[in-house]
């Protein structure tokens, strides 16, 4: 399932973000780094002494979310609190910059904005300095806030809530905005902190990871199968569409009334910093459920934009064009090779992007330099091929008894080793009808060396607009007598 959502996610069009528009509400902070060189042991204490080259700052926190949404297109709003102070200063000036909508941010005399300075010498953290108010907030925040989520509700395509407990996110606010947004059918997608999940109930979703889901349960998970059992049963008390729970580099596991669905990581990374890492896979979700993508599509987007950004140094947001790379990355032979089932979900999401089908079947038995450029040429036609290949029974009934040469699984993945080939599925002959019923495309090619009304299937396509097309085959290499002859040669 995993890999038929990113099958479908290669198609999907990122600039669709720059039309949607979410809410973030949250714990906002500034995230600090000094960076520098370390040469000397201090002769005051055993620490060691960081010699300073620079100072950075960004968004940390629920501004962290914000930018990785910013960063993809989305228009973004906030509600939060800060300090009245330097650091919330800089909070605000940044969202400006980032062309946020920042009047639900709203500042504090009395407390601090939570400011988190790392210390990083020779590209290793040596400590991290933490300061903040973690008092909740009172009932001003909670009255203003509200009056400006329902005033904006109706202009929202979605909500983010990321708690990260210091004190914005009250259960009061948090319990009213989930009402408010379910009320009005918008998804709303919770980052949880603490053991006491209660104020999130009725959310559309929550991202715990491993460990935070261990805390709200209340016992130590040490397994797969805890992690599904335990996760579901605080789902169904929650009331939640789902529970995405984030496994590091195991993955994701989406917890959902419809069963449990394994989102393995996408390729193995070299991960450098994992800071904000579980921002950015909120942010993408939250953006592909705004989109219109279901479930399980928005939570394979966000589990491929985590995989990315934990290869980056620092608090730092996925970019639209290092999301579009990775869809667009190269298919591995395994994502090629997909059922007809799968397929029937593929090529509506295609043709809803516009894209043209172009379909062709055989047998492909003793691949060679014909059939290559025939699939080629083929696919210069459309935009997508889909090869349908006939099963070992199939090819036994059409060519007779000794054939194939080659095995359909060995088959199949040669076909899907090639560049030309978006997608390719086992079929029997005998299925040609049903699965052009099905899957409708555009164009059905076949070699010139068929005359076109003996092209099967030519009647199906034809009948609701689409048409046969005869790829010229200029040098016609017989299969069953190279056969034939490799066998007289034995003898």
């Amino acid at each position: 399932m995993s890999e038929t959502s990113l099958q479908r996610l290669r198609h999907l069009d990122l600039g669709k973000f720059a039309q949607v528009r979410l809410l973030v509400a949250g714990d906002f902070m500034l995230d600090e780094y000094i960076w520098g060189k370390v040469g000397r042991i201090s002769p005051e204490a055993p620490v060691v002494v960081v010699q300073v080259e620079r100072e950075t700052w960004t968004l940390g926190g629920a501004g962290n979310v914000v930018h990785n949404l910013a960063a993809l297109g989305a228009q973004v709003e906030v509600v939060g609190l800060t300090g009245d102070d330097h650091p919330g200063c800089l909070l605000r000036e940044e969202l400006r910059r980032l062309q946020v909508e920042a009047r639900g941010l709203l500042s504090d005399p009395t407390r601090l904005t939570t400011r988190k300075t790392r210390v990083v010498g020779d590209h290793q953290q040596v400590v991290r300095i933490d300061r903040e108010t973690l008092r909740p907030a009172g009932p001003d925040f909670l009255e203003a806030a509200l009056t400006y989520c329902r005033e904006r509700l109706p202009r929202l395509n979605a909500l983010v809530l990321s708690d990260y407990g210091k004190g914005a996110l009250v259960p009061e606010l948090t319990r009213e905005i989930i009402r408010l947004a379910r009320a009005a059918g918008l998804p709303v997608v919770v980052d949880p902190k603490g053991n006491d999940y209660a104020a999130y109930a009725g959310a559309t979703v929550v991202t715990p990871n491993q460990k935070e889901l261990a805390e709200a349960v209340g016992r130590p998970l040490s397994g797969q199968a805890e992690v599904e059992a335990h996760g579901q049963a605080l789902r169904e008390r929650l009331d939640l569409e789902a529970l995405l729970v984030t496994q590091g580099a195991s993955g994701m596991t989406l917890l959902r009334r419809e069963g449990v669905l394994r989102i393995p990581a996408r390729t193995p990374r070299e991960v450098f910093d994992v800071s904000g890492a579980g921002d950015t896979v909120v942010a993408v979700l939250a953006l592909g459920l705004a989109a219109g993508l279901d479930l399980v599509d928005a939570a394979a987007l966000a589990n491929l934009a985590g995989g990315v950004v934990v290869t980056k140094k620092g608090t730092a947001p996925v970019l639209r064009r290092e999301i579009e790379q990775e869809l667009r990355a190269p298919m591995h032979q395994r994502e090629k090779i997909v059922t007809l089932q799968d397929l029937k979900f593929i090529i509506p999401h295609l043709r809803a992007q516009g894209k043209k089908i172009v379909f062709t079947n055989g047998c492909f038995d003793l691949l060679h330099a014909g059939h290559i450029k025939f699939l080629e040429d083929s696919r210069r036609l459309g935009d997508v091929l889909v090869v349908a290949l006939d099963t070992d029974a199939s090819v036994r009934r059409i060519k007779g008894e000794g054939r194939p040469v080659i095995g359909a699984e060995q088959r199949l993945h040669m076909l899907a080793a090639l560049t030309a080939v978006d997608y390719v599925t086992l079929f029997d002959s005998e299925q040609l009808s049903e699965i052009l019923e099905a899957l409708r495309p555009d164009l059905l090619t076949k070699g010139s060396n068929f005359p076109e009304e003996k092209v099967a299937g030519r009647e199906i396509v034809t009948s609701y607009g689409g048409r046969v097309a005869l790829v010229p085959i200029t040098d016609p290499v017989s299969i069953t007598g190279l056969i034939n002859r490799i066998r007289q040669k034995e003898d």
